[in-house]
């Protein structure tokens, strides 16, 4: 059985490291998914493989740039294609990083992932590793737009299950909810929803044990977003509500009534605000 290593604290871990490599000419960016992941790797092949790709990066930039590592959950249905080896299906960290050097044409991309067996620095030691934890690497480049190495790592399904926070989603309109909740599993929550205020109450008082965080429409039939809120709080004064609503610029007290920590976030968002929005109101409540 392979040992588990959190990858985001192990990320967190190496940033000095790499930062004091770069120098003061290459901008160092680290966007880690809202919620970490435990990853069935090894901690010290881990850290080599991430040093590895860090250092081809800057390798690539000799006169200064951007070095931007990133990390996301995807789910692999099994018949991707691109990534070397190919996924088996699962659930997965992807570790990002990026450069802005001059980039590869095709033949060089090919030449770089093709390890030759046996040799274990650089590209070839990640992708032995890759294919020890059965993972995978994939390398997106083109000339003058710089490189994109995508390190796939599989989940510890079990630690996963029990370090996963849990978000209540709120909203009557089903497209809406939808996006949403792609938007949150994205980001590595569970999800739970309800279509208005009543029914979130019922799924609070069955699961709250595990519910982080709500996110929740403002105006809905039945009960709406600002008595869900209220009703919560008598349960738990210190439950994070982000509210969403696409009158929030017209009504300046939508939220009378309602205390801290809360959050109001405009429609339509993106993804990146709503993670924003989210991440700032989990700091409160810590």
């Amino acid at each position: 059985m392979l040992e588990t290593t959190d990858l985001h604290a192990l990320i967190r871990d190496e940033l000095p490291v790499i930062r004091a490599q770069c120098g003061t000419s290459t901008d160092v960016r680290c966007e880690l998914a809202l919620v970490g992941g435990d990853v069935a790797v090894p901690a010290h092949s881990l850290r080599s493989a991430i040093s590895a790709l860090a250092a081809n990066a800057l390798a690539a930039m000799p006169r200064g740039g951007t070095l931007t590592i990133r990390t996301e959950h995807v789910e692999a249905a099994g018949a991707e294609l691109g990534p070397v080896p190919p996924l088996a299906s699962g659930r997965y960290m992807r570790v990002t990083v990026q450069d802005t050097g001059g980039g590869m044409d095709e033949s060089a991309r090919v030449d770089a992932i093709d390890a030759q067996p046996g040799e274990t620095r650089g590209l070839a030691g990640v992708l032995s590793l890759v294919r020890h934890i059965r993972g995978a690497l994939w390398l997106d480049s083109a000339v003058s737009y710089g490189t994109r190495a995508f390190l796939y790592l599989p989940v510890d399904a079990e630690a996963a299950t029990r370090r996963r926070a849990t978000v209540l989603l709120v909203e009557d309109e089903t497209a809406v909810r939808s996006v949403v909740r792609r938007m949150l599993l994205g980001q590595g929550f569970a999800v739970r929803e309800a279509r208005d205020g009543e029914a979130a109450l019922r799924l609070w008082h069955a699961e709250r044990a595990h519910i982080r965080a709500v996110v929740t429409d403002v105006v809905m039939p039945v009960m709406g977003g600002r008595d869900l809120a209220r009703e919560l709080r008598l349960l738990d004064h210190d439950l994070p509500v982000l509210f969403m609503s696409a009158y929030a610029g017209d009504e300046p007290g939508l939220l009378d009534g309602v205390d801290e920590p809360r959050r109001l976030l405009g429609k339509p968002f993106t993804s990146e605000g709503l993670l924003d929005a989210l991440r700032d109101l989990l700091a409160e409540s810590v």
